[in-house]
């Protein structure tokens, strides 16, 4: 049985980790430290962060041989007691790895936890000694004498580790136990109303889906910060990152901006305790987390919890119609002004996120497109075609209730397609052409057909990029708006370009990601933006930029906007209650 002893070094940003074991076998002992973290999907190579290595037996020091970037052996077989100790550096401000200093500790298993080949189905222990005054939370099952454990290595890791000091909100949930445990500095904030809609969006997606829920009870880490934004899910548990700004104020009506998008993240998160964690594709569940492992169904995993994170915001009552409206039109103008979208499909998204959307650069809005917020959008139209073709006998909503039933009877992963014949095998239709075309090709999602099933108008209009999509009865006027046609930084005397988009102004006048541009017509960039918006489309404007410390000069021709910002309206208000599936309170709100 492995036991681990976790102590940490605050100053040095190191966790010092004892590992000792009984060893009795063949051959030398084993080791390795995962390269990637379930739920994030790119090789991270967590063992450049493991230092000191050392190995001994009965006392004795043994020589370990490194057979990998990631791998150990022992140089000689010993039988008897075993201990191993190494240091973690953690200084990863993420979800996925590890971090620590004089306030704060918190790892991802998968970034710390050594995996000693040949007893990963042995139960694992671990012991904490951390700060006499720091508190501790974790999803892990505690024993009577303050140590944690797991039946398996993989659910060992599969438990984040937060600590340091902690506010912890309780709730219960269908007669669940969850917790909310904060972390970080911030300002007074209404815990009621926190706990208030987490509750809701809780209960909401419980009933959802059958009984039994895959988690007896759940557990929400929170750590606030500055310009902070993350999620990682886990079995029983979540990681969270996100702005302090987005806690919610006292006397609050109408969650903010910043308010809706942290509870987006806990809606995405949640949801991903039955899609992902429960169902889940084979390529994922069969991984040792050594290398890649491909799948095209990333679409149907973070695509649809992607979908039903903000439909869940409105079917609990936390957020208005119009609320969900807008979330929904920045998405779709998100999509529709990626160029990405013409070149690759949903699969190759999906198969290559290891990378191409993990390891994203300048050119990446031209080339790829998300399996998020497309996926989203696919999963969307899915819904509706399918409320449609089967007279509403069925929807994604059944899909995902039968799947998770399925999951419930049988525990067994999704092989390739299995998703999608398991689909047409429920509802009794033939979505073949639906997934050739939304997953497998670059054409343009049935968007306008299927929203006007749900009971909304789609126009797409030429408005500023800065506009990002919105909703109402009337659409804003469309006149023609110069377009700049790429992403920049603001900065004190002018501007650095960031990302620039195909067939647009900068392209076509030569600029690139990182040109500084000083000056459009001999004035200042100081606020480009404005400076931008009095140039008459049409016209050409001389432009001067620095790139790589030379001084170059070229001339813009200024192009349209494109029709390419959502603006949503209601056409058929039944049909969106009937879509939505609100609550009465909120239809007759």
């Amino acid at each position: 049985m492995p036991h681990y002893r976790i102590s940490a070094l605050p100053l040095r940003h190191l966790f010092r980790v004892e590992l000792t074991f009984s060893h009795q076998g063949n051959q030398a002992p084993k080791l390795s430290l995962p390269n990637w973290v379930p739920g994030s999907y790119m090789i991270r190579e967590f063992a450049r962060h493991l230092t000191d290595l050392s190995a001994s037996c009965n006392g004795q020091t043994v020589p370990l041989q490194q057979l990998d970037k990631h791998t150990w052996q022992a140089a000689a077989n010993c039988h008897g007691e075993w201990q191993l100790v190494y240091h973690i550096y953690a200084f990863d401000l993420s979800v996925r790895g590890c971090y620590l200093d004089s306030e704060r500790g918190f790892f991802d298993g998968a970034a710390l936890f050594l995996r000693l080949h040949g007893s990963e189905q042995q139960t694992h222990r671990v012991r904490l000694d951390f700060p006499a005054e720091w508190q501790t939370a974790t999803s892990l099952p505690r024993l009577d004498d303050g140590s944690y454990h797991a039946p398996n290595y993989r659910q060992l890791i599969d438990h984040p580790v937060e600590a340091g000091c902690l506010e912890i909100l309780e709730f219960t949930a269908r007669g669940l136990p969850h917790r909310i445990v904060l972390s970080g500095r911030y300002a007074d904030f209404d815990r009621d109303r926190l706990l208030r809609d987490t509750l809701a969006i809780c209960e909401t997606q419980l009933d959802f889906f059958p009984a039994p829920a895959p988690f007896a009870d759940y557990t929400f880490l929170l750590h606030v910060g500055d310009k902070l934004y993350g999620g990682l899910e886990h079995g029983s548990a979540t990681a969270l990152l996100a702005d302090r700004r987005c806690l919610p104020a006292h006397g609050l009506g109408e969650p903010d901006d910043g308010y809706t998008q942290l509870l987006g993240l806990i809606s995405h998160e949640y949801f991903h305790a039955w899609n992902v964690k429960s169902i889940q594709p084979a390529a994922f569940a069969e991984s040792e987390l050594d290398r890649e492992a491909y799948t095209e169904q990333l679409w149907a995993f973070e695509g649809i919890t992607s979908y039903y994170d903000d439909l869940f915001l409105v079917r609990s009552s936390v957020l208005s119609p119009a609320g969900y409206l807008k979330l929904l039109a920045q998405n779709l103008t998100r999509v529709q002004q990626g160029h990405g979208r013409r070149l690759q499909s949903l699969a190759q998204s999906s198969f290559t996120a290891w990378d191409k959307y993990y390891k994203p650069n300048e050119n990446s809005p031209n080339a790829i497109v998300s399996y998020y917020q497309k996926g989203a959008l696919a999963a969307l139209c899915l819904d509706l075609t399918v409320r449609q073709r089967s007279q509403g006998r069925h929807s994604l909503d059944s899909i995902m209730q039968a799947l998770y039933q399925d999951w419930l009877d049988h525990r067994t992963p999704l092989p390739e397609g299995r998703w999608e014949s398991f689909a047409q095998s429920l509802t009794g239709l033939d979505l073949q052409d639906f997934f050739d075309h939304a997953v497998r090709s670059t054409a343009e999602l049935p968007l306008a057909d299927s929203l006007a099933y749900g009971g909304i108008r789609l126009n797409w209009l030429p408005l500023p990029r800065s506009h990002g999509g919105g909703t109402g009865s009337t659409p804003p006027p469309a006149a023609a708006v110069p377009d700049f046609g790429a992403r920049f930084k603001q900065n004190a005397a002018d501007i650095t370009l960031s990302h620039v988009f195909s067939h647009g102004s900068a392209e076509q006048a030569g600029l690139a990601a990182g040109d500084r541009l000083i000056a459009l017509n001999g004035y200042a960039a100081a606020d480009f933006a404005a400076l931008w918006a009095q140039q008459p489309v049409g016209s050409r404007i001389s432009a001067h930029y620095f790139r790589h410390g030379v001084l170059r000069q070229t001339e813009i021709d200024v192009q349209a906007a494109q029709a390419d910002t959502a603006w949503l309206s209601v056409s058929d208000a039944d049909a969106l209650a009937r879509w939505l599936q609100m609550p009465d309170s909120v239809q007759a709100a």
